[in-house]
């Protein structure tokens, strides 16, 4: 049979492991939920298109005609 003073030291030790996984998972959570937050609205960025008659061709390929600006 198993002496007492270690059923109650195994026991301890779980408790004591169980309430240090309940605080690490808590403080996770906590950190979590306030960086989930929507962040402040930030103004829109535009992306700027290219034309045709401003790409620049690969070399050894000839440039692109611009269809709406021939001349």
């Amino acid at each position: 049979m198993v002496k007492e003073w270690v059923t109650i030291s195994v026991i301890a030790f779980g408790v004591i492991i169980a309430v240090i996984g309940v605080v690490a998972y808590l403080r996770m959570y906590k950190k979590i939920a306030w960086t989930s937050s929507p962040p402040p609205e930030q103004p829109q960025q535009t992306i700027e298109t290219v034309n045709d008659s401003t790409a620049r061709p690969e070399s050894g390929q000839a440039p692109l005609k611009d269809e709406h600006n021939t001349p």
